[in-house]
């Protein structure tokens, strides 16, 4: 069952929901928050399907392991301590 909440609450299972965020709930959850005024079943929406996109395949360059102290000999005669 989709929801939409009609304000801010929070649930055991759902945690804190903001108002008007739709979220899919259990029936049983989503019956009650309703009988509750605390949300309202909302349709289920028509929409196309987002195409995936894949962002083309490439090598990785760079990254957070370079020049290391101590590595490819930068400080070879440098006392270590």
């Amino acid at each position: 069952m989709k929801i939409k909440a009609l304000r801010m609450f929070s649930h055991y299972h759902l945690g804190t929901v903001s108002q008007g965020e739709t979220r899919v709930v259990k029936k049983e959850i989503g019956e009650a928050l309703v009988k509750l005024h605390l949300a309202e079943e909302v349709g289920p929406e028509k929409t196309e399907p987002a195409k995936a996109e894949v962002p083309p395949s490439r090598a990785k360059t760079g990254g957070k392991s370079g020049n290391k102290r101590g590595t490819d000999d930068a400080d070879k005669d440098a006392p270590e301590g």
